[in-house]
């Protein structure tokens, strides 16, 4: 049996199924990557939060050098279209936020 054949969804999207079965092994490591990427800085905010009372700025390296071009949280360099946090420490604070009661 093709392995493509076990995947769902639209016959249109075939050639992109076989692409990603093609570089499973590389998809597989970036996403672990951006999983760790995101885990230490969902641990560094969370102990940040409390259940009462206002939230602070969510910092995931609070003694970071921050500067024009730098994530306000974590101090790394701004990708393109980034405007004031990383798209990690946005994930990151995104699911912070989304886990307080």
């Amino acid at each position: 049996m093709d392995v493509v054949s076990l995947v769902r969804g639209p016959r249109r999207l075939e050639p992109v199924a076989r692409r990603l079965l093609e570089r499973k092994t590389q998809v597989l490591q970036a996403l672990a990557f951006e999983h760790s990427e995101i885990s230490w800085r969902v641990e560094a905010m969370r102990t940040a939060t409390s259940r009462s009372g206002p939230l602070p700025l969510l910092l995931t390296r609070p003694d970071a050098v921050r500067g024009s071009g730098c994530c306000c949280s974590c101090g790394d360099p701004l990708g393109p279209g980034d405007r004031y946090r990383c798209p990690a420490c946005v994930a990151a604070a995104i699911r912070v936020l989304e886990a307080l009661p």
